[in-house]
């Protein structure tokens, strides 16, 4: 049956049903939007922990590279890889093991002319510069210095990089991350008290990055690792920072 409105029109039954679900779908939706905006979901804090574990690194990494230059770029190569399989000869020798040495980049370039007031002209091939790379894992951080006074003396002409590290740092990351949160909950306590509130339950945690201290830089190229004696290598200890980001309720 119709049903009459009050401005005297007449409401079919099919539009009487789809006004009254309309009706019933807003009822609904009110309580949802008054919940989203309860104060207790606005009732939040959130902190920044940092934790910190100093531990001695007990690996070292190595980077030692080989070049030669020749007019022909066969002898190059060849002198190169001479040198550089010295050097991995002598490094086995100071008792590195076979999985930590291995041959990093193999390169071979041309050596233009230079001319002093065009720079260099890329039409005059004047030599070839072969190079290598060799990676060293030295889990005897102690013997560092000898390592690579030997592998000098046996070729090597640069030492690109040095890296003090640690062998499986997860224990010591985890460490960190247990201390952050710590931190975060000490913070985000002591916030809530001095607000006059109760820290509630945590909501989300998240890492937002970790870092070391700054490695200590040995780099020695050409005229400097003629040097008749070792350098001397102090490992030291390093931090290991951990962040982490942390939102509480609050009552």
């Amino acid at each position: 049956a119709s049903r009459w409105r009050g401005d005297g029109s007449v409401l079919k039954p099919g539009r009487m049903i789809r006004a009254l679900f309309a009706a019933s779908a807003l009822l609904l939706v009110a309580p949802a939007c008054a919940q989203d905006a309860s104060p207790e979901v606005l009732r939040q804090i959130h902190v920044t922990g940092e934790g910190i574990v100093s531990a001695v690194p007990d690996v070292a990494m190595l980077t030692f590279s080989v070049r030669s230059q020749a007019e022909k770029a066969g002898d190059a190569f060849a002198e190169t890889s001479r040198l550089a399989n010295a050097v991995l000869q002598e490094v086995e020798r100071q008792g590195v093991a076979a999985r930590d040495r291995q041959t990093g980049q193999v390169s071979l370039s041309p050596v233009y002319a230079r001319d002093d007031r065009r720079g260099y002209d890329r039409s005059r091939v004047i030599a070839y510069e072969a190079r290598n790379s060799l990676i060293v894992r030295l889990r005897d951080i102690d013997k560092a210095g000898e390592v690579i006074d030997a592998a000098v003396r046996a070729g090597a002409n640069g030492l690109d990089s040095f890296q003090l590290t640690f062998d499986d740092p997860r224990k010591l990351q985890d460490e960190a991350r247990i201390a952050a949160v710590k931190d975060a909950m000490e913070k985000a306590r002591a916030m809530a008290e001095a607000a006059g509130a109760e820290l509630g339950d945590v909501i989300s945690l998240s890492t937002s990055g970790a870092g070391r201290s700054p490695q200590p830089s040995v780099r020695m190229r050409s005229a400097e690792m003629a040097a008749d004696s070792a350098p001397v290598i102090a490992a030291g200890e390093q931090d290991l920072r951990v962040t982490v980001s942390a939102t509480f309720f609050i009552e």
